[in-house]
C-alpha cells in the first residue's frame, strides 16, 4: 500500500516536471506523439512483468 502511494506521488511529480519542461521549450506536438507511442508500450511491459511475477 505504501509503495503504491509513493509510486503515485513520484508519478505526479514527474508528470508536473515534464509538463513544465515541455511548455518552456514549446514541444507540445513532439511530446504528444512520443507519449502515444511510449505510453502503451510501457503499460504492456509493466503488465508482462506483473504476469511473470518478477
Amino acid at each position: 500500500m505504501l509503495q503504491a502511494l509513493l509510486s503515485a506521488i513520484v508519478d505526479l511529480v514527474l508528470s508536473v516536471a515534464w509538463s513544465a519542461i515541455v511548455r518552456l521549450l514549446g514541444l507540445e506536438n513532439v511530446v504528444e506523439i512520443a507519449t502515444a507511442i511510449l505510453g502503451p508500450s510501457c503499460i504492456v511491459i509493466g503488465f508482462t512483468v506483473f504476469l511473470l511475477g518478477y
